[in-house]
């Protein structure tokens, strides 16, 4: 089934929140924090069947490797309150297989930000379960500055603003939709709401003690 989810959120240090934490957890990798002197460890917390990293043109070929990339980041924001990088968790139709999956994330995530300067963190997720299909969705985590002549350069205002996201959102949905036209599918998502589309809200979301214990994890690198 078509479902369309794109949840957008920050990496703030305001928080507690590290991206080297962040980007660990989202692929289940270990990191080392050269700032902190730590290690965040998430290896076998999830299912990753692909990871990249994805740089523009504009950045030194060094950064293609994830721990020095989002080491350079934090060192790059000296502010305790600092806005390290953004973070969208995606789903993928179920119609989609992996190698279509992969593609969907790659277009979008080159278009819409690569192009922009940013290099970008991509993962896929899958889960499986009993007698069930396996359901996939993806991870792209960027920084709040691009990168110019090889060095981080300011952070663009306008990636901060409603109006951005809610065009990355419909470009994720023409993404997917194309997608699914070329597989003959009828299905179709839609990036707006459910009250723009006139139907009742979503029902309300339980997040659970495991949960929480996830976020709690991602949110602070530290392994309880």
């Amino acid at each position: 089934m078509a479902i369309y989810h794109f949840h957008a959120r920050i990496i703030r240090r305001s928080v507690g929140r590290s991206v080297i934490a962040a980007s660990a957890w989202q692929n289940a990798c270990r990191l080392r924090d050269e700032r902190l002197g730590r290690f965040s460890d998430f290896i076998g917390d999830r299912t990753v069947s692909h990871s990249a990293i994805l740089l523009p043109d504009t950045a030194p070929p060094r950064l293609g490797d994830r721990e020095a990339l989002w080491n350079a980041v934090e060192f790059a924001e000296i502010r305790k309150d600092a806005q390290l990088a953004r973070q969208y968790d995606l789903s993928l139709p179920d119609e989609f297989d992996r190698a279509t999956a992969i593609n969907a994330l790659r277009r979008f995530a080159i278009d819409n930000i690569v192009h922009a300067g940013f290099p970008v963190d991509l993962t896929l997720i899958e889960v499986a379960g009993v007698g069930e299909p396996t359901h996939r969705h993806g991870y792209l985590l960027f920084p709040t500055r691009p990168i110019s002549a090889g060095r981080f350069d300011q952070k663009p205002r306008e990636w901060n603003t409603r109006q951005k996201l809610t065009a990355l959102r419909a470009e994720w949905a023409n993404v997917l939709n194309a997608r699914l036209e070329a597989l003959g599918s009828e299905a179709r998502v839609d990036h707006r709401s459910n009250k723009d589309r006139g139907l009742p809200d979503d029902p309300g979301a339980h997040v659970g003690i495991v949960a929480r214990r996830i976020i709690e994890r991602e949110i602070t690198g530290v392994r309880r």
